[in-house]
């Protein structure tokens, strides 16, 4: 009997923290849900732009040298989403593609100042952009493309201010098997997150309980494009639903987490090998980050994550333009965004919470010119914001 009490008093102590941290995303999901969440806005001037023109953008990135935002979009991720476990082909699954949004130029309402992103010498039907990034040092472009034959990491390279962007090579690894997010630290060396270690294509069940456990199935990548043997990339780094990843200054790697809500901090030495340094909490799901010219780390995601699962699993009946109502209720969008700042001074800083714009996945912001901007994975614009 002792022996017995020994052992689940050892269970309870092992158990503890995992048992308190599911507790914590529980309690955060029920103060977010529908008619308990609370809406609040800082941004002090904002628009929905391009609703017309843009919809599903997952990612956007800022060459702030040009004034050019890149958007990543995909209207087939209504049909065809690999994260989310959306796998609907039979009535076809539209391309995606990438675009410019000149803000620079732009005043707000100024419809031409976005403009598709020419992929040119890149042909394939089966373009379905997720994460990406913008190395302007160089002048290249790398996207994370779930296409239906598998997932690659494709390079690009040219001026953006021409309007299209040459292509360059793909990048496939078995490491990078579930490829969501993508930051470049130069000469085609990259560090690229896995949001899963079992994707919901090989198995939607244990997807489903990677997802909600909050176990780190996840993983950070570190690759060298410019090598060719097999050692091009290594696994550097487990993180639950490992989602968006940049530098937060010369040597902190931040990597977002969407099941154990948060970020994740690591040292990055001189072989790009990663040490856990710390872990910021966050009330949300995060998705994306960026880091803006004051450095401060940007995010955006999800503050009810059911309601997102909801608007995934109606969307593969959703027809835009059409007057069926069944076919109309599929299109819409009931899961509220969510956007913040962090600094190690300032802590955690909420920016926005709300349904106004739908399923936030990524925050950037060019501080110099006081205007930034929100995407969302299954919303149509793209949010624009003045500070």
């Amino acid at each position: 009997m002792a022996r017995t009490w020994i052992y689940l008093a050892l269970l309870t102590a092992v158990s503890s923290p995992y048992l308190y941290d599911r507790y914590l995303v529980g309690s955060d999901l029920f103060s977010n849900r529908p008619g308990a969440l609370q809406p609040f806005n800082h941004f002090k001037q904002h628009e929905v732009k391009f609703q017309n023109r843009i919809r599903n953008c997952e990612d956007v990135v800022l060459a702030e040298a040009q004034g050019l935002a890149i958007l990543s979009c995909d209207p087939g991720r209504d049909r065809w989403n690999t994260v989310m476990g959306t796998f609907a082909t039979e009535k076809g699954v539209p391309e995606g593609g990438l675009w410019l949004y000149d803000y620079l130029s732009a005043n707000i309402g100024d419809e031409q100042a976005l403009q598709p992103l020419h992929l040119r010498g890149f042909k394939t039907a089966d373009f379905h952009p997720l994460g990406l990034d913008w190395e302007a040092d160089n002048s290249m472009l790398y996207v994370s493309n779930h296409a239906r034959t598998g997932p690659e990491i494709l390079v690009f390279s040219g001026n953006l201010r021409n309007g299209y962007v040459d292509f360059f090579m793909k990048f496939k690894n078995d490491l990078v098997h579930a490829p969501n997010s993508i930051h470049s630290i130069g000469n085609g060396r990259l560090f690229i997150t896995n949001d899963h270690h079992v994707t919901a294509a090989s198995s939607p069940l244990l997807a489903q309980l990677e997802t909600y456990s909050g176990v780190p199935g996840g993983s950070v990548v570190y690759a060298d494009l410019n090598s060719y043997a097999r050692t091009a990339a290594k696994l550097v780094a487990r993180v639950p639903f490992a989602n968006g990843v940049t530098m937060l200054n010369a040597t902190t790697l931040a990597v977002a987490s969407s099941s154990k809500p948060g970020v994740y901090f690591f040292d990055v030495d001189r072989q790009f090998n990663l040490t856990a340094k710390g872990y910021m909490r966050a009330p949300a799901g995060v998705d994306n980050l960026s880091v803006d010219g004051n450095g401060k780390l940007l995010m955006a995601g999800h503050p009810f994550v059911p309601a997102l699962t909801k608007v995934a699993k109606q969307r593969p009946g959703c027809v835009p333009g059409s007057e069926k109502e069944e076919e109309k209720s599929a299109c819409e969008c009931g899961a509220p965004s969510w956007a913040a700042e962090w600094s190690e001074e300032g802590g955690l800083k909420e920016l926005y919470k709300g349904y106004e714009f739908c399923s936030s996945t990524t925050l950037v912001r060019d501080t110099k010119r006081g205007v930034g901007m929100m995407s969302g994975l299954y919303e149509r614009g793209l949010l624009v914001f003045k500070e």
